[in-house]
């Protein structure tokens, strides 16, 4: 983190959420766009995506409200919220298989590289059964150009 953003997220810290309690809080956008903010902090894409929708926010505030009042919390103490959360076993784990399914969906489909790919499979705790048939169609279709992602689809029809 430079020193710009040290500074920025300081800044950032001291701030009241006053999207909380002005009426503004209407939508998971909302939230994301909050959320973005945090990136001086170190609050990645993933923890964007993961935090930013209203649902994980109200979860963190329950836990927030019983030191302080909704009007008086800062961004600091969303922030401080988040790295706590971000620190457990579960989230850490959930955000490993958050990502290896993100490659494995964005990967080329290919007979060539299935030994590698298998390996992603075996991670996210894919079943023999989804395995086996995504084997058998790269095999009798080596030159096609999908991705994971829509070969799971296409073998789900």
């Amino acid at each position: 983190m430079s020193i710009v953003d040290n500074e920025d997220c300081a800044a950032l810290a001291k701030q009241k959420m006053t999207f909380l309690s002005d009426g503004s809080l209407q939508s998971d956008r909302v939230v994301a766009l909050e959320m973005e903010k945090l990136k001086a902090c170190g609050i990645d894409d993933y923890d964007v995506r993961f935090f930013g929708t209203i649902d994980a926010l109200s979860s963190l505030l329950k836990k927030m409200t019983k030191e302080k009042r909704l009007e008086f919390l800062t961004y600091g103490d969303l922030i401080t919220n988040i790295k706590r959360m971000k620190e457990t076993e579960n989230f850490q784990k959930l955000k490993s298989l958050t990502q290896i399914s993100q490659q494995l969906a964005e990967r080329q489909a290919n007979i060539t590289t299935w030994s590698k790919d298998v390996q992603l499979f075996n991670e996210l705790g894919a079943s023999e059964t989804v395995k086996d048939k995504v084997y058998r169609y790269l095999r009798e279709h080596p030159e096609n150009t999908l991705t994971y992602q829509e070969l799971l689809t296409k073998l789900q029809k």
